[in-house]
Order: structure tokens, then sequence, then C-alpha cells
């Protein structure tokens, strides 16, 4: 079995997944940088991890779909034959008002935050098992999960079913394999610039007035706290929520 560790990120061709590839070449594991359609992002944020002197693999799968994980899963036990940490980075938003939300919005939603999280969890899991590797998984919710939000039923449903998910998985691995939830807030991604309409100066001033850093967060900062709990640091933590958001919500 290859020594060098291995690093899964699903939905890694740009934004959170995109800083969290960064961060983990940086620590020498080998990225695998997986995408659903984004080919030209993947592969580019493959190459920038190459000029700097690490290693990165992108590969392709929808993480909703069970025979796309499977592929995913066996493709990268193929290049190093180990995986050291899963980062379920993957999501979906397709907001829209409750009474008119159709099924479908609602259950792509759904299967891509969920389920994806779900599927990829339970097939890494039991490769960490089976390879004795004291793994660890972190799967990515929201503090809408816990205070709801206007349109997001979908979504907040979805990421509520996370952090029970998380909960549950971890009591069942331990002590293999440590699972932890990480809760952004508004972060500089181009997707929340967009759906929140931040680049319109007035509402980004508003919502940072109401964040007692008084700013949103950058990408790298939720990428250090997903460092740190893969890290032997981390070794006690387990089930564990952790928020970073700038004290916009404390639950």
């Amino acid at each position: 079995m290859s020594t060098r560790k291995v690093a899964l990120i699903t939905g890694a061709s740009r934004g959170l997944g995109e800083a969290m590839a960064y961060r983990f070449a940086h620590n020498d594991y080998h990225v695998i940088v997986n995408y659903r359609t984004t080919k030209e992002e993947a592969e580019r944020v493959v190459e920038n991890i190459r000029q700097n002197g690490g290693k990165a693999t992108a590969l392709q799968a929808d993480v909703s779909v069970e025979e796309d994980v499977d592929r995913l899963i066996t493709q990268t036990l193929a290049l190093e034959d180990r995986i050291d940490v899963l980062l379920n980075n993957a999501g979906l938003n397709r907001d829209g008002p409750f009474l008119t939300m159709s099924v479908e919005d609602f259950t792509r939603v759904v299967d891509v935050n969920l389920l994806g999280t779900f599927l990829c969890t339970q097939k890494v899991a039991q490769t960490m098992i089976e390879r004795q590797i004291a793994g660890n998984i972190i799967t990515i919710s929201a503090s809408t999960a816990l205070r709801g939000r206007r349109n997001g039923a979908n979504y907040c449903a979805a990421k509520a079913g996370i952090l029970a998910f998380t909960k549950c998985v971890a009591i069942e691995l331990a002590p293999h394999v440590r699972v932890n939830c990480v809760l952004p807030g508004y972060m500089e991604t181009d997707e929340v610039m967009e759906r929140f309409a931040l680049h319109d100066p007035a509402v980004r001033e508003t919502l940072e007035a109401s964040i007692p850093m008084q700013r949103i967060g950058q990408p790298d900062e939720l990428a250090a706290m997903v460092e740190f709990l893969c890290s032997d640091k981390a070794s006690y933590i387990t089930g564990q929520s952790f928020f970073v958001n700038g004290g916009n919500y404390m639950g």
C-alpha cells in the first residue's frame, strides 16, 4: 500500500472545495478533485496544485448516483490503494418558495447534499476499515440547518439531515474512523456572492454589519478548520459540529 496519504474532496473544482484541495495538497496529500460537470475548472485546480509541487487528479462523478460513486472510489484506489480523508463538500441549491417548490427541485437537492454524503461516506468508510486506516470524514452542513431560512426548505432539510447523519455515523465508525461536521457561514465564493447579491456594495455592507466579525469569511479559513479536524491534534474529536461563520450564528 502506498504511504502517501489521499484526500478525496467532492465538489472540489471551485469555492470551498478548491480551497480545501490546496490546503491538503500543501500537506503532501494526493488530492482527488471530484467534479460533476465542470471539468475545465477541476483541471485548473489540478494544474495549480501540480505547479506548486503537489499531486492531484481530477475524477468525474455525480455523488448522488451510486454507480458513479463506486467508480470514483475504484479509480481513487487504483491510484494509491488508500483513502485517508473524505471531504463531503459537493452541494446544490435550488431555492424557491415552499408552496410552489417542485418535487424534482426538492428531491434533487436532497439527493446531492444528503444522499451523496451517505453514499460517499459509506463506501469510503468501508475502504478505510478494510485497509485499517485511521481515517477522517468531514461533512459540510449549514447554520440554516438549525435556524431555517426563506425559500430553502429543500436545502435546509438536507443540511439538517447531514447533522444527524454525522452523529449517527461517528458513533458506528468509532474508534476506527472519525467523523465531524463543519458549518460555514457566508464565504467569499462565486456561488455565495451571486446567490445573495453580494456584488452590490450596499447589500454586502448591510450583511457584514450583521456579522460580529464584521466581514464575510474566506474559503481558506474554513479549509483551516477542516485541516485541524483531520490532524492528529484533533485525535479525540468525533461526532461534533463546528461553526465557521464569524459569530453570525451561535448554535
